[in-house]
């Protein structure tokens, strides 16, 4: 290749910041709204479920609606989330899988550390869920927490039925839909294009880090959750940071759904110690809490000082 031969600037090379937001946003809702329509004409089709029960998540009880739901949601996570941030690193970089971290694994040591510590962390944010189940908002505020716990409830409900009487073939798809795509999606749209966006436009690392947590947590409209939810987006931003690479994140957020999923199904037929999947959740068992922050902690000093011996993310 001639020295002449210089590559030629992506699109958004010189568009300002808070235009690639918006054109991320803009991608973000045209694709969802597109896809989930999608979804439904699909589910509808291939279950016999009627949209209204699928728009409504009305008769939960009904397999062909239970199917459908998941045909919608694989569906939506896939256009709602992939397609804008494949769409968006092409805009972004000639180098499109420079862009997304995706053509290199990472350090293999901060790799299966980073899955560890999700398992360890369990009695952990057990606990701050417990917390944040009881948030009370000010008797002013009374509606917005009915909406917020209306909510919370719709999406447990959805969530319950999901798992409920799950076969081998349902614990498969389920791995699948909960475990390995939402990973990939929100991995390669929250971490991979969002935060690097957010990152640059503060122009600091632990801000964009933070900042794409709060969001992270506050698109799953789980507000009884937010706070370990944040915090688990928090994590996996860092770990994006310190490896350099989307699949680190992928699998540390693959192994903590799948491992819920998994837990459940055992749960299902007897074959979990009583409470074992609720280590945590009331002050009796604090001392599965603090060892469990302990170890969190030791984990995050080891991640780091191992990711040091690699490459992390640079911003300019």
């Amino acid at each position: 290749m001639n020295i002449e031969q210089i590559e030629r600037p992506a699109p958004f090379d010189n568009v300002p910041l808070f235009v690639q937001f918006f054109t991320l946003l803009g991608l973000f809702l045209v694709s969802l709204v597109g896809f989930t329509l999608l979804g439904m004409v699909l589910a509808s089709a291939m279950t016999g479920a009627t949209a209204a029960q699928l728009s409504t998540m009305g008769n939960l009880d009904n397999p062909n609606v239970i199917l459908g739901l998941k045909i919608m949601q694989i569906v939506s996570a896939f256009g709602g989330f992939i397609v804008p941030a494949l769409v968006f690193s092409l805009l972004a970089s000639r180098r499109r899988m420079d862009y997304l971290h995706l053509n290199k694994v990472g350090n293999w040591g901060v790799l299966l550390l980073g899955g560890l510590l999700m398992w360890c962390a369990f009695p952990l944010i057990n606990y701050l869920g417990e917390l944040n189940s009881h948030m009370q908002l000010p008797a002013s505020m009374q509606d917005i927490q009915n909406w917020m716990k209306s909510k919370e409830d719709e999406a447990g409900a959805l969530t319950d039925a999901f798992m409920a009487h799950q076969s081998f073939k349902g614990l498969m798809l389920n791995l699948f839909m909960v475990g390995f795509l939402a990973a990939v999606a929100e991995e390669l749209f929250f971490r991979a294009t969002l935060q690097q966006l957010v990152i640059k436009a503060t122009g600091n690392i632990h801000a964009g880090v933070w900042i794409t947590g709060i969001l992270f947590s506050a698109i799953h409209f789980e507000f009884f959750g937010f706070i370990p939810r944040m915090l688990m987006g928090v994590y996996l931003g860092y770990l994006f940071v310190w490896s350099g690479s989307i699949w680190v994140p992928i699998f540390a957020h693959f192994v903590n759904n799948a491992t819920v999923v998994f837990l459940m199904y055992l749960e299902q037929r007897n074959m979990l110690p009583d409470k074992f999947d609720q280590l945590g959740t009331d002050n009796s068992q604090i001392v599965y809490t603090i060892i469990s922050a302990v170890i969190v902690t030791v984990l995050l000093v080891i991640i780091r000082n191992v990711s040091k011996k690699g490459k992390e993310l640079e911003y300019s």
